[in-house]
């Protein structure tokens, strides 16, 4: 940390988010990253409004009542004949929780549960970008002559958290959109509201993956390499979890109680109900963002920039 204190360092880290977020804006990585989001998200979305047409028509047929073109028509039938509860238990995992999906919107729950699925490589991926170039062409030792290196780390790390969130923001904007067109019978403000309660959640949750990738952008000036290892680092950390859960947990639960907590997917299901519940997650998936992003850091510290 430089001379000056808490104040400074905090300063000096601000400034860097702020750098990093115009540079990303005037070399238009930024609008190549909230446009992966917005096609992963929503597409994933398009996705499910197929498999629910699908439903619906299948519904349709055993009524004896003629199918729609777009889905959204017979939602309440799918909730009687009790498809849209297994469905919707399918993706929550359980039936208590399942009840609380069934008076959303179905868009906003599958994209809620499919960023679930794929934020962490997205994000992972987002962070191996965020040191790693520079430290190729050697470009990071200018600006360093005028910050410190943890205060350039956590500015990078905090600027690329809010391009990560606005990428969350238009991937959800892509949903109502497509909720507003693709389907019928859907209500607005209700989608955009829902949407809106679930993309600070899937922020949070993004936080120790982007972590997890800043770190390995401190590794090597190869920008493919240090993005290989995020993603590496990503699935071995869900699957560390399972193991840890399912195979550690009910031979030594001591140690798979002091493991668990340190492990993202451990507070998943905290991000899940209505009120304000999930901030307890969230507060915790976002420590653990920082750390993961200073795991790496004592390596940084040493190296010839």
């Amino acid at each position: 940390m430089r001379s000056g204190g808490f104040l400074a360092s905090t300063r000096d880290a601000t400034v860097v988010a702020r750098w990093w977020l115009a540079r990303a804006l005037r070399t238009r990585s930024a609008i190549a990253g909230l446009t992966v989001y917005t096609l992963v998200i929503a597409g994933g979305a398009w996705v499910f409004t197929r498999i629910l047409l699908e439903m619906e028509r299948a519904a349709a047929g055993a009524l004896g009542v003629p199918s729609t073109d777009r889905p959204g028509a017979m939602l309440d039938v799918l909730r009687e004949r009790g498809d849209l509860q297994q469905v919707l238990e399918g993706l929550v995992g359980d039936p208590a929780q399942a009840a609380w999906a069934m008076e959303l919107p179905i868009l906003s729950t599958w994209s809620f549960w499919l960023g679930l699925a794929i934020v962490p490589f997205l994000a992972a991926a987002a962070g191996a970008e965020t040191v790693s170039p520079d430290i190729r062409d050697r470009s990071l030792r200018f600006e360093l002559v005028r910050t410190g290196r943890l205060e350039l780390i956590l500015g990078r790390t905090a600027g690329q958290a809010l391009l990560v969130g606005v990428g969350l923001l238009c991937g959800l904007a892509g949903v109502w959109v497509l909720a507003m067109t693709a389907m019928v019978e859907q209500p607005p403000v209700a989608q955009a509201t829902t949407l809106l309660l679930f993309a600070p959640r899937l922020w949070v949750w993004s936080l120790p993956w982007l972590g997890l990738g800043v770190a390995c952008s401190q590794l090597t000036g190869i920008t493919n390499l240090a993005r290989a290892l995020a993603l590496f680092a990503v699935t071995s950390g869900l699957i560390g979890f399972a193991l840890v859960k399912h195979l550690l947990a009910p031979k030594v639960p001591v140690l798979a109680d002091v493991l668990l907590p340190l492990l993202p997917s451990s507070w998943v299901r905290g991000l899940w109900g209505p009120g304000f519940d999930w901030l307890l997650s969230g507060v915790a998936l976002l420590g653990l963002g920082i750390v993961a992003a200073l795991i790496a850091y004592p390596l940084f510290r040493r190296r010839n920039a």
